[in-house]
């Protein structure tokens, strides 16, 4: 199966529902392996501390291009049993044949940030996407900062969300501290006594994502 990770902005959100999804779906006996295409690359060295660092389990990352990215899924998808890609910005090569390739696209989608004209780039990718890629499920899933949002900002969601053909709102809704140190290599799914709240959203989240 394969998962990725798309979003206009957020490099640090993205590699953080990369990164804990990851765990998850290793951790239910799945093999995995994360390819990050994001410039920034937050994914691929959370991969090499906790490498670095003996976690278990493991969670192999490869760096890719727009111009190996196509063929190194096929690759990679004989070997690995689930495939979690942490896109790039969504005009870019990277990210449109990491759309193309995926069974499901998640979208983060931070509560009072969800201004159309702004967030068209995104909308309109996705749709395209979906075109070269009917079967695709696009599901967004809301990160608020403080309490849980209010009706109007969860009506506001929902309108955002449905500009996008057959997308989905999840029911989980992530409160994660994206600056939370956990230690190396690890995530808020490595700390579940330390930080219950967090790996029970999640959990959550993992389960609404891998039941698509």
């Amino acid at each position: 199966m394969i998962v990725a990770i798309a979003s206009i902005q957020g490099h640090a959100l993205k590699a953080l529902l990369a990164a804990n999804l990851a765990v998850l779906r290793a951790r239910s006996g799945r093999t995995i392996c994360m390819i990050d295409v994001d410039p920034c690359r937050s994914a691929y060295r959370w991969s090499c501390e906790r490498s670095a660092a003996g976690q278990r389990p493991s969670v192999p990352t490869r760096t890719l291009d727009a111009r190996s990215l196509a063929r190194e899924i096929d690759n990679l998808s004989a070997g690995f049993s689930d495939l979690l890609i942490n896109t790039g910005e969504v005009e870019t090569q990277e990210a449109r044949s990491a759309l193309i390739a995926a069974r499901v696209v998640l979208v983060p989608v931070q509560v009072g940030d969800v201004d159309l004209d702004s967030r068209y780039p995104l909308i309109a990718r996705l749709n395209s996407a979906r075109m070269f890629n009917p079967s695709l499920k696009v599901l967004f899933v809301i990160v608020s900062d403080g309490p849980a949002p209010s009706p109007q900002q969860l009506a506001a969601v929902r309108l955002y969300v449905a500009h996008v053909m057959s997308a989905t709102l999840v029911a989980t809704v992530l409160h994660v501290p994206c600056s939370h140190d956990y230690g190396q290599g690890r995530c808020a799914s490595d700390a579940q006594t330390c930080d219950p709240d967090a790996a029970a959203e999640l959990h959550a989240l993992y389960r609404e994502v891998y039941t698509h």
